[in-house]
């Protein structure tokens, strides 16, 4: 830029000089000119450029992991130890053993008495009874009378042989019948059950769910640009020869 100003400045010099040449002497650096200077077109200068440019800018990449599941085997207690308590029923067997099928019988039987009628004559002494009469019209009246002595026969039952009971027995019947024996008494034993214990699948988390940042750096590219250095313009040249 310097030398173009340079140019410039030593061309704006010459131009008057140049021009009172001119018009000075009408041929090319005649006479007594020392040097001479054309003006010619000068085209404009160009100049590539490079500076860098922002392709893609920085940036930060999410991404989310899900959870990590796992099916695992899980040892469980479906029952604890424990004591048990067993009992025993009695053991019977049978054996044929003689046995009363039906026990005696006791009956009494009642023999009544043995009477006889038996008449006997008797006197009774006299004196004063009570008769019931009635009169012509039918009314009752008692009247007091003496009596003297009087026979009679009374009829007597006289018991020849008293009732009796007579005792008849009929023996007890017998026979054979099964009879329950008992072979071995109830007992009681304590008995220990040890715990149960099985395996079941259960889901568990093995890795929980996360979110990850992934940093990207900007993108940096180079661009070359022409530049103009040099605007088109005119310039003093010196002529070839002088």
């Amino acid at each position: 830029m310097r030398k173009i100003v340079l140019g410039v400045g030593l061309a704006l010099a010459l131009t008057d000089g140049a021009a009172n040449a001119a018009f000075a002497f009408e041929t090319r650096c005649g006479g007594h000119a020392i040097a001479c200077y054309d003006r010619m077109r000068v085209p404009p200068a160009y100049a590539t450029r490079t500076y860098p440019v922002l392709v893609n800018p920085a940036w930060r990449e999410v991404i989310a992991s899900p959870p990590v599941v796992a099916h695992v085997a899980v040892p469980v207690l479906v029952r604890p130890g424990r004591w048990r308590t067993l009992v025993r029923p009695p053991v019977y067997g049978t054996r044929m053993e003689r046995v009363v099928v039906a026990p005696p019988i006791r009956e009494y039987e009642i023999v009544p008495p043995i009477t006889r009628r038996v008449e006997k004559t008797i006197t009774t002494r006299g004196g004063i009874v009570w008769e019931r009469r009635r009169d012509i019209f039918g009314r009752e009246r008692l009247c007091k009378v003496v009596v003297g002595l009087r026979r009679r026969t009374v009829v007597r039952e006289v018991v020849v042989r008293p009732a009796r009971h007579i005792l008849h027995t009929s023996p007890a019947v017998y026979g054979i019948a099964p009879a329950p024996v008992l072979l071995r008494p109830a007992s009681a034993v304590r008995v220990y059950e040890p715990p149960v214990r099985a395996v079941i699948g259960r889901t568990v988390l093995a890795q929980p769910s996360a979110i990850g940042i992934i940093p990207h750096p900007a993108t940096v590219g180079i661009a070359r640009e022409r530049v103009l250095v040099r605007p088109a313009g005119y310039a003093w040249v010196r002529t070839p020869g002088n």
